[in-house]
């Protein structure tokens, strides 16, 4: 009689994406970024080139992304219950927004120019804008955690996201305000150039739409409910922790962005600058995409990403420090790019993660309404650190139509540049020390899920 023999348990296969579709993840994230960024100089373009005052523009980033923000959760449920398509949960989506994200992009700088009052066409068309952009914005983002289970790979496209999205605002910090003036300056070269921006990042948009798979499915089909979403916030502390943490890493980088113009055109004095701040930024940024997610996969997501916000923060207190010399100033600002590179890579591992644990522990998977609760997060982060750099501005007393200005408002730029963000960032970084997905969790979660699917599989 021949004893039964006890086999292994089968372990479930991974879904990995191969280089084409990797690829296709690069130019959608490209472009994406592309038409994110088409707003990054906005506060100079009302400032310097419509005259609209600076508080008025603090305002009107703060407030309008705030109340942006507030439909994403909304919008977040809404993806989620879309009809599935040939095309899978999601890349119809990103199509359809990215064609409207585009026309949006170009209105923001078209409307204060056109419409009789300046800020009020601003208003209209920044908060329109905020609204189209999440139409692509929020099944992009859910799109990694639907593409692969395998850790590895979703290592692999957080990085390849972060760097494309750090590559992006790159040449967008690099190349706008020469790009504007190659396009004739004043308000046709920035509408001009907003048109160019728009058409390129749709065409990228397109090229990921068409050219990726979805290839993760929920476990159950049934579909969650509103009160669902509520304990998914509610019942622990990952949810709220992460969103606290993304507010205060996005006001950071918020008020990075939006004080960049001003510190090199009149703390430094040398608007050329802007172009190679970019350069300079761009190589340790890419090291610090591929690094930290490589240091994340040996310690884990939780400390790899306070070590990046770590380097961060000691990079943009040391622009305080020196003095205005070129040399100093770039070394302070590749230092930074360095933690940022790597903070930025782990964001969409951070989610794909958190949307796992979120399915491991209630039993349903929540892309959508996780992805435009970070998306939330971001713009009213983005909306606060834009707000506190134009408020500082008009607090030190600056002057809008690119004069002259004084020393007392040389420092607010200084300290809008380089204290605010800092700060910031430091609030971010104790928030997220609570964070409750370590490296064992997440491993757990992950396994499990596979399992069930496989088990799933097998049922029907």
């Amino acid at each position: 009689m021949t004893t039964p023999t006890t086999l292994p348990p089968v372990r479930p296969t991974r879904a990995v994406p191969g280089i084409g579709e990797k690829l296709a993840f690069f130019s959608g994230v490209f472009g994406g970024a592309l038409m994110g960024g088409v707003t990054g100089f906005l506060t100079l373009y009302l400032t310097d080139v419509v005259g609209v005052g600076a508080a008025a523009v603090g305002t009107l980033l703060l407030v309008a992304r705030l109340v942006d923000g507030a439909g994403d959760p909304v919008m977040g449920y809404v993806v989620d219950h879309l009809p599935v398509t040939r095309w899978g949960r999601f890349r119809l989506y990103v199509l359809l927004g990215a064609a409207l994200c585009a026309l949006c992009a170009v209105a923001v700088y078209a409307a204060p120019a056109w419409l009789p009052g300046a800020l009020v066409g601003a208003w209209i068309a920044y908060l329109l804008w905020g609204v189209v952009f999440d139409l692509m914005q929020i099944p992009m983002t859910s799109l990694l955690p639907s593409l692969s289970d395998d850790p590895k790979t979703r290592g692999q496209l957080a990085g390849i996201s972060g760097f494309t999205g750090l590559l992006a605002a790159a040449i967008i910090t690099g190349l706008t305000l020469p790009l504007v003036d190659a396009l004739g300056g004043g308000t046709r070269g920035w509408i001009s150039y907003a048109t160019l921006i728009a058409v390129v990042g749709f065409v990228l948009v397109a090229i990921m739409a068409f050219g990726v798979r979805e290839r993760v499915t929920p476990v159950s089909t049934e579909r969650y409910r509103p009160a669902d979403v509520r304990r998914v916030f509610f019942s622990g502390r990952a949810v709220p922790i992460l969103l606290l943490a993304k507010v205060c890493v996005q006001a950071a980088s918020g008020a990075l962005t939006t004080a960049l113009p001003y510190f090199f055109l009149y703390y430094v004095g040398d608007k050329s600058l802007m172009s190679v701040v970019a350069l300079v930024m761009a190589a340790p940024m890419v090291a610090g995409a591929i690094a930290v997610p490589a240091l994340a996969r040996r310690i884990g997501t939780k400390p790899a990403y306070l070590a990046g916000l770590g380097v961060v923060i000691a990079g943009l207190a040391l622009v305080y420090a020196v003095p205005p010399q070129s040399a100093l100033v770039l070394g302070c600002f590749a230092f930074a790019g360095l933690g940022l590179g790597g903070a930025v890579a782990l964001n969409l591992l951070l989610l794909a993660e958190l949307v796992d644990y979120t399915e491991w522990q209630h039993g349903f998977r929540t892309e959508g309404s996780l992805s435009a609760m970070v998306s939330f997060a971001s713009k009213a982060g983005g909306g606060l650190g834009g707000g506190l750099v134009a408020y500082m501005l008009a607090l030190t007393g600056y002057r809008s139509g690119g004069v002259t200005q004084s020393g007392e408002a040389l420092h607010g730029i200084l300290l809008a540049q380089s204290m605010v963000p800092a700060a910031i960032g430091i609030v971010g970084v104790l928030a997220f020390t609570a964070y409750p997905i370590t490296r064992a969790v997440a491993a757990r979660a992950s396994e499990q899920l596979a399992e069930r699917r496989a088990a799933a599989v097998e049922a029907v």
